[in-house]
């Protein structure tokens, strides 16, 4: 039987649907964080009532977006493995389509405790970037209204300049950009570079995903006794590409050959926004003249 190449799976649409979730999230907090230059915060009364009012919408607008956000992992990531192990007996011949195949596959044990790690696993990721981000704007509403009395003193003073940089943060279009920039930060990495809650949180779904869809190959071949998959190829530019068409061993079952774990570790691919994937074989046998020549070769510069 000829090798039947799984398809790489295309992800745009689940992950717009989390992106949504974050857009609404963003519009709804905007819209109440803006309150703040447009109130008179002179009265203690008022500037104390606003800030608490403020402080907990953080907090309650984040926590609705992570629980709809919550159940679109669970639902996406479930699918993923599902698809996963489906294209495993689907390119190993056991079904005639993928359909079939994904219709036909069973829920195990070991399917169950690695889908339920996974998913604890990517909305940890996003809990953190969430819960750095509800820092950020918290610490700029408390700076915004500390800013806000001290424009209020100054005015009341007779004074008329103050620092521009007070003026420019306080007007709609300085405190929008500046809750942008400063604000929806999800991490900030090891090289110090700042994630905005949105292109973070998209890294995390898209790899998490992949990974989903290869994790369900590797258990479905635990359970088929297929251990065999080589590389995808796409013309990579990047350090992945040394790898394509190189075999490997799904789950180490097979002395000789690199393992997707191993190869995932060192981050020359497999690595977050990495569009690489694989496909089972039974063995070998399957591989045309062409394709065992390219893993030879390949196999000899790792």
């Amino acid at each position: 039987m000829a090798v039947r190449k799984v398809p790489t799976p295309n992800y745009d649409y689940e992950i717009n649907r989390i992106m949504k979730v974050y857009q609404n999230a963003r519009q709804l907090l905007l819209t109440e964080l803006l309150r703040l230059v447009e109130a008179d915060l002179t009265d203690n009364a008022t500037r104390i009532a606003l800030e608490t009012s403020l402080l907990r919408q953080i907090d309650f607008i984040l926590q609705q977006s992570n629980q709809e956000i919550q159940r679109t992992v669970e639902e996406l990531i479930l699918e993923s493995f599902r698809n996963g192990q489906g294209g495993l007996l689907y390119a190993v011949g056991e079904y005639s389509s993928l359909s079939q195949a994904t219709q036909g596959v069973a829920f195990s044990m070991l399917a169950k405790q690695t889908v339920d790690a996974m998913v604890a696993d990517t909305f940890t990721d996003l809990l953190t970037a969430s819960e750095h981000t509800s820092k950020k704007l918290k610490r700029i509403v408390r700076q915004t209204v500390a800013e806000q009395m001290r424009l209020g003193i100054i005015q009341q003073g007779g004074r008329r300049f103050m620092s521009k940089t007070i003026t420019e943060n306080l007007t709609k279009q300085g405190f929008t950009k500046k809750i942008d920039d400063e604000g929806f930060v999800g991490i900030i990495d090891k090289a110090g570079r700042k994630w905005k809650l949105d292109t973070y949180s998209r890294m995390v779904v898209r790899t998490k995903l992949t990974q989903a869809h290869s994790e369900g190959m590797k258990t479905q071949g635990i359970e088929s006794n297929i251990d065999l998959a080589v590389i995808s190829s796409h013309g990579a530019k990047d350090s992945c590409k040394q790898f394509e068409g190189l075999v490997v061993s799904m789950n180490g079952l097979t002395k000789g050959y690199k393992t997707i774990e191993e190869l995932r570790k060192s981050n020359k691919i497999f690595h977050p926004n990495c569009e690489h994937t694989f496909y089972p074989i039974r063995n070998l046998d399957v591989l045309s003249d062409k394709e065992r020549a390219i893993h030879e070769r390949k196999s000899k510069n790792i």
